[in-house]
């Protein structure tokens, strides 16, 4: 079990009875809910709203940081609150909100990094793959002994052109200040012909996007449960092999992003932790 984030999107009138409109959303999904057992059906055991606290909820749109619709923290048994980091909420109407600036961004500077390599090796052999230099291990060899042979190989193999030149490429590519929290996420990779070189740059975008922000997993308003990268469920139905109701789709790396910034101003987003 693990604790899980999740955006439920509700209906702009639901903001006078929160608590209860998610638990009602969320209900179908319950472990030992009202579904017969699933894997895909049940998911959490229990939940909390949640996010501001710890910067990974949503922003706040500048000018709107005191709007009595934003949704903080939901209080501890003791009445007591997390506050919220400056510009951070856990939620509220999706016109007063930031929607996927994050993602936007990461997904944007995968681009840039895709490309960059892309152009080294137009100026670079590739060079040998790493199973060529790899070095086996004789027998009667000591552990110790092959580790040194083992670590003196990859950094040969490391210093290989375009990997070299990309490492100097990152290092010094200027991002903008908002792009630093993605620098060492995006940009430290000491084998880019492994990360980048065995991907399309669709799945490297999406992939490196995701890893860097955060996956964007949200119940939509219409009842399905959308982890991005995986097949969404619906909670009006027992077998989501028969469902045949029509998942939302995902567009690229900035799925759920998207569904969300489609949605209308007055529709209440908000953030969820849940156990898992």
């Amino acid at each position: 079990m693990a604790r899980y984030r999740l955006t439920v999107c509700l209906p702009g009138g639901a903001r006078d009875r929160l608590e209860e409109a998610i638990a009602e959303a969320m209900e179908p999904f319950r472990i030992e809910g009202p579904r017969p057992y699933s894997d895909d059906l049940w998911i959490w055991d229990h939940w909390r709203i949640t996010g501001g606290a710890e910067g990974c909820g949503h922003r706040i749109r500048p000018g709107h940081e005191a709007d009595p619709r934003i949704v903080h923290a939901q209080p501890y048994p003791d009445g007591s609150r997390e506050p919220s980091r400056p510009g951070w909420c856990a939620g509220g109407p999706r016109g007063l909100l930031v929607v996927g600036d994050a993602r936007k961004r990461a997904v944007r500077l995968a681009g840039t990094v895709w490309d960059g390599w892309q152009d080294l090796l137009r100026e670079h052999p590739l060079g040998r793959p790493w199973e060529e230099y790899r070095p086996a291990r004789p027998p009667g060899v000591g552990t110790d002994v092959h580790t040194e042979r083992w670590r003196a190989a990859h950094a040969a193999y490391l210093a290989q052109t375009p990997a070299a030149a990309f490492r100097e490429w990152a290092a010094g590519l200027s991002l903008d200040p908002a792009d630093e929290e993605f620098r060492f996420a995006l940009l430290d990779a000491a084998d880019p012909r492994r990360w980048l070189g065995e991907r399309s740059r669709e799945e490297f975008v999406a992939r490196e996007a995701a890893r860097a922000t955060g996956p964007g997993n949200l119940l939509t308003l219409d009842g399905w449960w959308w982890e991005e990268g995986s097949r969404p469920v619906h909670g009006a139905c027992d077998d989501p092999a028969t469902c045949p109701h029509t998942p939302p789709s995902a567009p690229g790396p900035l799925g759920t992003t998207a569904h969300l910034a489609g949605l209308p101003d007055e529709t209440l987003l908000v953030s969820v932790r849940c156990h898992v």
